[in-house]
């Protein structure tokens, strides 16, 4: 028996460590054997039969391009020959339908047609969350994609994708659940005496859910470490993971990033995968999807307690040996508030068009509505389902003080606080199983399943050759019910932003109102009468004069005090000029006050450029004079403000342009990591905004986007927005 085993690369991977591990097991069986990939293998690989076949890498890399189908068939045909001494019995391809070359498809067609015994082991399929993969599948318009003859056998990782593909139209005997081996390991546990290393042994890509690391890291005891294996090496899965590298570090959040062959775990002397897999006392998984799911299973080998995120179909697989893989949750729950629900909706119909554009299926608004019905479960959310930017804006609420008690974990339908589960999770050091119930997944078992198939396909007859529509594969993996934000093809490749944050000023920046401030209006007085008699008190014959008087005097008095620039609180001062006892609730009497006498309206476009700059990640807060109803202008909007980053001067008594305020926001950000030359601040004022933001280090830019925004002052800021939409090419522009 010869065998010819076809992948793109031996590079760092599951599917290559598979590889790497059969071809050894293969030998040490006596079954000659050659690997043709397209690239120069890893020296991890070294002395395993390989062959370099130009051609075979992903497109666009190297020579693929330049390379056609024919000129690639025959190259395969003719290193596997020089290899084997002989044509191969058995083509054995790994992942030929993920799109990532889109010649592979074509050559597995001309071998089916050929009659040649073909095995198609599937680790990921571009039907199940790789729209952009699928896209390029269908660009070259494949007359067969999933050949079906008696020659030609399925391998799947799990149970869940051989009946998706049985359901399809492959006949059950066409296919097998082919498990991926786990090597023994010889790792010992670390002592319950040392500080809590959370490993999460993966490359860092989207589907990993790396959002969710992050989360748990900020709630986990104080003192635990979380660790990230490696970065991916595609450019665009790792703009996303560098993006969480950078909000993690921001946010003084607990977790490394890219540590194997980069930092070294403490107490230790090198930062190898090894080392780093022995000084870890538990191992995690949030992924969203796994095609196996081997992380589960080595935490067994090496005797790791496993936390994380429960993928059922996998759960399901392991069960049928007995095996509880872990302390697993199968939701993490945030509070349906803590996200913009037109911020959600936006998110979800834009990805939705893109997912089923590169599907190519047709998407109706019933589509949309019924996926947006998918995501709230009795004022609940699951934070694994949100896009990125979502989810670091709930990890910016879990942070504030009080809310980190609020997400939960969902285990069997019970529901428990995540930080309360994270501490017992963390405390309990022994693993979940025994590693001797991974035989079924020994290296011994994978050899002896994957030469049942060799055999079984060498006794195979050459017969009709069919196929499986690409459809009815695509059926069973895709549909709005099934949407997934974490397994939806990413936005496209945008110019990384210039800052890190967004201080806005308020009134003539983000809000039209008349000019502010409290004076003596008559013409205004009737009006005030009407409100405050509304409410049940007393009006003075001039309510504007009365106001005017005790926040005069306020003034007065903290000048006199040293405090240049005074605020006071209205729901005080309002108490003072109508005589009213101390403690009386005045918050709603100021909101229908103001209402009347100087009522609020955001700017045009304002609302659509907040919620672009807090879909984009910013950091987004505010620096203004204010009163207690200025929130209510903003509706919905205001969460989009994170609550830390919000100072408002009737809250601390003094108004811009004090020092004391932007300190106060600069120390804040701080907390963040995020320093002032990180920052933009937008105010309409020269004086009271842009001259004392740029003198406290800010970036700055002045709105002058209205009539009512202008203000007297000479200032050189470094950008003018005459349009809000003008905020999207200066965040995107780098730093001078």
């Amino acid at each position: 028996m010869t065998v010819a085993i076809v992948h793109y690369h031996l590079g760092l991977g599951g599917v290559s460590h598979v590889i790497i591990t059969i071809s050894h097991l293969l030998r040490e069986a006596g079954i000659q054997h050659v690997i043709l990939v397209g690239a120069n293998p890893p020296p991890t690989a070294s002395g395993l039969p390989i062959r370099i076949v130009p051609g075979l890498e992903y497109d666009g890399v190297g020579e693929s391009g330049a390379i056609s189908q024919a000129s690639l068939m025959d190259s395969l045909r003719s290193a596997a020959l020089e290899a084997l001494g002989a044509s191969p019995d058995i083509w054995h391809f790994h992942n030929h339908s993920l799109g990532k070359n889109r010649r592979i498809p074509q050559v597995v067609d001309n071998l089916a047609e050929a009659g040649e015994r073909i095995l198609l082991q599937i680790h990921d399929l571009a039907e199940d969350g790789r729209p952009e993969n699928y896209a390029r599948l269908m660009d070259r318009n494949p007359s067969v994609l999933y050949p079906v003859a008696e020659r030609i056998h399925y391998a799947f990782l799990n149970s869940r994708d051989r009946h998706a593909f049985t359901m399809a139209g492959l006949p059950l005997r066409n296919s097998s659940v082919l498990v991926n081996p786990i090597v023994p390991a010889e790792t010992t546990p670390t002592s319950n005496a040392e500080a809590a290393v959370v490993f999460a042994p993966i490359r860092g890509i989207r589907r990993k859910n790396i959002g969710e690391l992050v989360l748990l890291a900020a709630l986990a005891p104080p003192g635990t470490r979380f660790a990230i294996s490696q970065a991916p090496l595609d450019p665009v899965a790792k703009n996303i993971h560098d993006t969480w590298q950078r909000f993690a570090s921001h946010q003084r959040i607990p977790i490394d990033f890219n540590v194997v062959g980069n930092l070294v775990p403490a107490g230790a002397l090198e930062s190898t995968f090894e080392t780093w897999v022995r000084r870890s006392t538990h191992w995690i998984s949030t992924s969203v999807s796994e095609g196996f799911g081997l992380t589960f299973l080595e935490a067994i080998a090496h005797r790791k307690p496993l936390i994380g995120r429960r993928i059922s179909y996998v759960s399901e697989d392991h069960a049928e040996h007995g095996i509880v893989a872990g302390n697993l949750y199968d939701r993490l729950l945030i509070p349906e508030d803590w996200v913009d629900p037109f911020l959600l909706k936006d998110h979800l119909l834009t990805t939705l068009e893109r997912n089923y554009r590169l599907y190519q299926k047709h998407l109706t608004n019933d589509m949309v509505d019924l996926a947006l019905s998918k995501f709230i479960d009795d004022g609940w959310l699951d934070f694994g389902n949100l896009p990125e930017p979502l989810q670091q804006s709930a990890i910016e609420r879990a942070m504030e003080t009080g809310a980190r008690n609020l997400p939960k974990v969902e285990v069997q339908g019970v529901r428990q606080d995540v930080a309360e589960w994270l501490e017992n999770a963390i405390a309990h050091r022994q693993c979940n199983a025994d590693p001797r119930q991974l035989a079924p997944w020994s290296p011994q078992s994978a050899r002896d399943g994957l030469c049942a198939i060799y055999q079984h396909l060498l006794e195979m007859p050459s017969g009709p050759l069919s196929s499986i529509e690409p459809a009815s594969v695509l059926e069973q993996y895709f549909g709005t019910d099934r949407f997934h934000f974490l397994k939806s093809a990413p936005k496209p490749a945008t110019p990384p932003l210039a800052y890190h944050a967004v201080i806005f000023d308020i009134y003539g920046t983000l809000l039209i109102a008349p000019a502010g401030g409290v004076k003596v209006d008559l013409d205004a007085d009737a009006r005030l009468r009407s409100v405050i008699n509304e409410f049940g008190f007393h009006a003075p014959d001039s309510p504007s004069t009365a106001i005017h008087d005790v926040v005069r005097k306020h003034h007065i008095a903290a000048n006199a005090a040293g405090n240049p620039y005074p605020e006071v609180d209205l729901r005080e001062s309002w108490r003072d000029a109508l005589g009213l006892d101390e403690g009386t609730p005045t918050h709603e009497l100021v909101a229908a006050i103001e209402a009347v006498w100087h009522p609020a309206a955001l700017m045009p476009g304002a609302m659509a450029a907040i919620q672009s700059l807090a879909a984009s990640g910013l950091s987004l807060g505010i620096l203004s004079n204010a009163q207690c109803n200025t929130r209510d202008a903003f509706g919905d909007l205001w969460s989009l403000f994170a609550p830390a980053l919000t100072v408002l001067s009737y809250q601390h008594g003094i108004a811009k342009p004090s020092d004391r305020l932007f300190q106060m926001i600069i120390e804040r950000l701080a907390r963040r990591g995020i320093h002032p030359s990180e920052t933009l601040f937008i105010g309409n004022d020269p004086l009271h905004d842009v001259v004392p933001a740029a003198y406290h280090g800010f970036r700055t830019a002045l709105f002058a986007g209205h009539p009512d925004s202008y203000r007297p002052g000479a200032c050189v800021p470094d950008h003018i927005i005459r349009n809000w939409s003008d905020i999207h090419a200066i965040v995107a522009l780098p730093f001078r």
